[in-house]
């Protein structure tokens, strides 16, 4: 039997359309014969959701030709799952829900197992992956993606809330099969078990559209005029872009769907709609549908170093390094990724406060009234390696769960009732130490230190980082690139301890380290240029500043 290891490359329905994919080498065994090499490739394609009748394109910004019907298609995003499953002709079982996941370049099992293809096998794949997969939903015996998945498939209801990326993927259920397509390319091709709902409505968009590098349009932010027309809608329904009237809603497939909701003068609509099957999609067009011509957008791409305001509008850093005016909140000092773990269950990033909590004076976490078990806080899990460091990703958790047990009294602190950002933000909290990580990684930093090494105490620096500036051309320190970074509220010779990049304390974590608890992370960037670095300091220690974090 042939076998070839396969390295499982992603390919979203743009890149099947402008681009290629890069090759890597693969090594080829076949039972007594010699070792070969052999260049490959594997894709993943979505075939679409189709339309009975044609819609001409000039009409419909979604949708495309495919000789006598029309085709909506999914893109594939940075973090999407596949599982995957393969079996002998003689009904010998390879896979098992495996996973594979897409980087935005390649799929690859996350724990590092190899894709093997052996010939002979029928390759099985289904989306969004389910870690929990319960193995008697498939059938063996069958040899359609279809029939295999077919239990699955009947007990599978899309969400009713799909308003975000998330929620409307993970409705979205995908099955197929897999196979090579030509000598050098095994492609699993998935088709849409679900039926859409597409709706095209007469909006109006003008103002800014916050588009963030990592995420979807869908998953942009708004600064509209009054003068916009926005519908609205009694059910949660997608909106792939923020820039466009379009509307999706999935459905089972047979199932009569109620749709209604007020055009933007107040008036009521509504409409049922029944009879959409599998892989087919409806489209409703309300008060004679999106027209771009009729919308006025300004793009802005945010980046690290961009304002966060209190009602939520994000500006540049000035570029002649100028105050900003206004209510400003804080720097945006890192971009979250699809279903990012350090962002706290919030779509865009993490935001740095414009100034330290404290300016006077250092801080500790505790007090020596506090009693001895509060030391080790039940709520907070022990961090004494730099891996467990890095793998403590939520410093909002770590807060609320010690609310005012400590000495800091509270570790988080709510925005103002009146500022839009009460509403749209998490509170002020405290970042964990995998939180403070990410920030000094997103600047320019590289951890040299082992992972597996333990914080000692006597030691004055447990975990190092090798800098390369990503914010200014040129060789320059952490301190001056967020002397640089934090104009907006200081200017670059101000040295006064209410900011906090010039206060002279450590940057406190949430996150405590080892010895019963009894110390936790802090992170230091150093007036003389030399690289940062993170240590442990014991809870009783007067070290710290309280530089807060929120996300949005």
């Amino acid at each position: 039997m042939k076998r070839k290891m396969l390295l499982c490359l992603g390919w979203s329905f743009l890149a099947l359309t402008v681009g290629g994919c890069a090759h890597e080498d693969i090594v080829i065994k076949e039972e007594n014969s010699p070792e070969r090499e052999e260049i490959i490739r594997v894709k993943v394609t979505d075939s679409g959701y189709f339309d009975d009748q044609r819609t001409r394109a000039s009409e419909s910004n979604e949708e495309e030709y495919d000789e006598n019907a029309t085709i909506m298609r999914t893109k594939f995003i940075l973090g999407d799952r596949i599982g995957v499953f393969s079996i002998s002709e003689e009904g010998a079982i390879h896979y098992q829900n495996l996973e594979l996941v897409f980087d935005g370049t390649e799929w690859k099992n996350p724990d590092g197992e190899p894709f093997y293809y052996f010939t002979g096998m029928k390759y099985f794949a289904y989306y969004p992956y389910n870690k929990e997969f319960d193995i008697d939903e498939v059938d063996w015996s069958r040899d359609s993606a279809s029939g295999f998945f077919s239990k699955y498939i009947d007990e599978w209801s899309p969400q009713s809330d799909q308003s975000t990326t998330t929620q409307y993927m993970a409705s979205d259920l995908m099955v197929g099969e897999g196979g090579l397509t030509d000598e050098d390319t095994f492609t699993f091709s998935l088709g849409h078990t679900m039926g859409l709902i597409f709706i095209s409505a007469a909006e109006e968009i003008k103002g800014t559209i916050y588009l963030f590098p990592k995420l979807t349009e869908a998953d942009a932010m708004e600064n509209l005029s009054s003068e916009s027309k926005i519908y609205s809608f009694e059910q949660k329904l997608y909106k792939p872009s923020r820039k466009q009237g379009y509307y999706r809603y999935l459905v089972k497939p047979g199932q009569a769907k109620f749709i209604s909701g007020k055009n933007p003068d107040g008036r009521v609509f509504s409409f049922t709609c029944t009879n959409v099957g599998g892989g087919r999609y409806k489209k409703y067009i309300i008060d004679g549908g999106f027209d771009p011509a009729d919308s006025e957008i300004e793009d802005f791409t945010v980046q690290i170093g961009d304002v966060l305001f209190n009602d939520m509008h994000i500006e540049h850093r000035p570029a002649d390094g100028s105050k900003v005016t206004g209510s400003a909140a804080g720097i945006i000092s890192y971009l979250a990724a699809f279903n990012d773990e350090y962002s706290e269950g919030y779509i865009h990033g993490l935001v740095l406060a414009g100034k330290s909590d404290n300016s006077s004076y250092s801080r500790c976490w505790t007090y020596s009234q506090y009693p001895e078990e509060m030391k080790d806080h039940p709520a907070l899990a022990n961090c004494p390696t730099v891996k467990d460091a890095i793998e403590d990703k939520s410093g909002l958790s770590n807060c609320l769960a010690v609310g005012n047990t400590e000495g800091l009294y509270y570790l988080t602190k709510d925005h103002a009732t009146v500022d839009l950002i009460y509403e749209k933000a998490s509170p002020w909290f405290i970042p964990s130490a995998g939180q403070w990580i990410k920030f000094f990684c997103t600047w320019g930093g590289t951890i040299t230190t082992p992972l597996n090494k333990t914080a000692e105490v006597g030691t004055s620096r447990h975990i190092e980082f090798d800098y390369q500036s990503k914010i200014q051309d040129g060789s320059t320190s952490l301190y001056d690139d967020l002397k640089y970074l934090w104009t907006p509220f200081f200017s670059m010779n101000y040295n006064g301890n209410d900011s906090p990049v010039t206060n002279k304390y450590l940057s406190m974590s949430s996150s405590e380290a080892s010895y019963n608890g009894t110390y936790t992370w802090h992170f230091n960037f150093l007036s003389n240029g030399s690289a940062p670095y993170g240590k442990i300091v014991k809870k009783s220690d007067s070290e710290g500043q309280i530089w807060r974090a929120c996300a949005f």
